[in-house]
């Protein structure tokens, strides 16, 4: 017999959340009209690329000018501080569902579940100026918060029912049972030891959770049907996604160790991928290897450039994936051999960058990683799945008049890519300056034929410092301090003076438009970070960017 107590029914409860929800569209909406309006100012007021001495002259701010700069500054730094994205998050998610009735308390509880699961791969990220990947730790927040507002639910209706003597056996409490299994099984695979030593597992089990969780939310009460089918559109949506992806930019990658610690692959660009759509230097990539690992995907940087005709990544070896793939090209077989051979006897070159019949500036480590003095590990060919690429389809720091690029170790695979990006098309970025902190000497000797190549142009001023942070002198390796005109790269032993670095970019860029990308550990960041907001004005006309690795 038709049972009506399931048939979704609407009524006043309903506008709250409906309410939510377009206010919440409309919150994207409304950052993606202030981010075009900010991407048309910074183009407006950037350089024309010109070299003359005049280019390099800007007029003062106006006053309305300097009051919107100072409101733009205040919402980077809000939006990109995780402790007070944290305060402001607790109270809106605490405070609205304990504030409306009982059965907005479940919706409200339901669209923690629903967003949680949007919120990792949300295209609105880039409004937040920050990768997705950098927007986890609100993924994690949402699910703690939809974990607690459940447990608090559940365990408070029981009381309630038992106290009133009512039955705790049937559809809605049995799916609630379910659900609680479900979150404690959850719970403890996303333990940092559980996460860190069982990867595979725990991606297996966080997935599968989700969809458990979807499917009993849908039968635990007829308010939830609505919202669970949103949200289950949206995973259903995302994760097709990524299997097409995977599926169309499937490749075969040549991969070596370059150190003990770094990985170095390299693999023919997909031609029927999605690669062939617009995409910008400093994109990553989520990486399969269905030898090593069938589940698991990793992000790694993408070190070459979307006008080369192949993909380039370098991997430091950490635990788990990384490890194995080092354990694995380390390993000696036989073919392992034929191709070690076939490397020994290819030429001894060391030529990085090579020039196009256009004049620009190609990459091509590849010529550098065959030669014998770099690889610690034969040449061996591996079937690799990419999910990506993500990231802007284009480079936005051409849109700034000064750019400082800074990195720490294998940091360079994303500032470099950006920076060798902008040598190719300036845009209206006039002055470029590159600071680079490495202990390894290979590291630096991989790239120094890049980066000494690029003041050898003439579209854009370019100051280059490496440091070499060990007990190595420059001198003692003939790595030697060049200039071409204004363009100059130093070699240097000691660690980077970070605050020295900030204060003559702020002094030379003035009240231009300028941009910084930094890309390293977590401390180095950290240290740039402080020197960055100790230096800089609140009007200042300066946009951010840090990746840690």
């Amino acid at each position: 017999m038709y049972d009506s107590t399931w048939v979704i029914k609407y009524d006043s409860n309903d506008k709250w959340a409906i309410i939510f929800l377009f206010l919440f569209l409309g919150c994207l909406v409304a950052l993606s009209g202030l981010y075009l309006i900010e991407t048309l100012r910074i183009k407006r007021k950037s350089f024309k690329h010109d070299n003359s001495p005049s280019a390099k002259v800007s007029s003062p701010p106006s006053a309305f000018e300097r009051i919107y700069l100072v409101v733009r500054n205040v919402y980077l730094y809000l939006a990109t501080n995780k402790a007070i994205m944290t305060i402001i998050i607790v109270p809106l998610v605490f405070a609205i569902p304990f504030l409306l009735s009982e059965e907005i308390r479940i919706t409200q509880e339901l669209k923690a579940n629903g967003l949680e699961c949007y919120m990792k791969n949300n295209p609105f990220a880039l409004m937040l100026f920050s990768s997705h990947e950098k927007m986890n730790y609100i993924h994690r927040l949402l699910s703690q918060f939809a974990i607690l507002l459940g447990i608090i639910h559940g365990f408070t209706r029981l009381a309630l029912d038992a106290e009133k003597g009512l039955s705790l056996i049937n559809r809605v409490y049995n799916t609630g049972y379910a659900i609680l299994a479900i979150t404690v099984l959850l719970i403890i695979s996303v333990l940092p030891w559980f996460r860190r030593r069982l990867y595979e597992w725990f991606f297996l089990i966080h997935h599968v959770c989700s969809i458990a969780f979807l499917i009993c939310i849908y039968l635990h009460h007829p308010r939830c049907i609505p919202y669970m089918i949103a949200a289950s559109a949206l995973y259903a949506l995302d994760r097709a996604c990524r299997i097409l992806r995977c599926f169309l930019n499937k490749t075969t990658f040549q991969a070596t160790m370059i150190e003990d610690d770094v990985i170095y692959l390299r693999g023919k660009k997909p031609r029927a991928s999605f690669f062939s759509l617009p995409w910008s230097s400093g994109n990553h990539v989520y990486v399969n290897i269905p030898r090593l690992s069938f589940w698991q995907m990793h992000p790694f940087t993408v070190a070459s450039c979307p006008s080369d005709d192949y993909i380039e990544l370098l991997v430091v070896v950490r635990k788990g994936f990384t490890r194995r793939l080092a354990n694995h090209l380390g390993s000696t077989d036989d073919s392992t051999s034929e191709e070690s051979e076939k490397s020994n006897s290819k030429s001894n070159t060391s030529i990085v960058v090579t020039r196009s019949d256009t004049g620009n500036y190609v990459s091509d480590l590849h010529k550098r990683i065959e030669s014998d003095a770099t690889c610690v590990t034969p040449i061996k060919e591996m079937t690799i799945f990419l999910d990506g690429p993500y990231g802007p389809m284009s480079n936005p720091f051409r849109n700034y008049s000064y750019v400082l690029f800074s990195a720490a170790g294998c940091g360079i695979t994303s500032t470099l890519p950006l920076f060798r990006d902008m040598l190719l098309n300036p845009g209206n970025t006039v002055d470029i300056t590159f600071v680079w902190a490495c202990r390894s000497l290979k590291f630096i000797r991989l790239f120094k034929e890049i980066l000494e190549d690029s003041i050898k142009q003439n579209g854009v001023t370019v100051h280059i410092y490496c440091h070499l942070t060990t007990s190595y002198s420059v001198k003692e390796h003939h790595l030697i301090s060049e200039t071409n005109g204004s363009n100059s790269i130093q070699y240097f032993d000691e660690r980077p003076n970070l605050g020295k670095y900030v204060e003559d970019y702020f002094h030379l860029s003035g009240t231009n438009t300028n941009a910084i990308s930094a890309c390293g550990p977590n401390k180095f960041l950290k240290a740039l970070k402080k020197e960055m907001t100790s230096q800089q004005k609140w009007d200042a006309d300066t946009f951010q960017q840090y990746e840690e690795i």
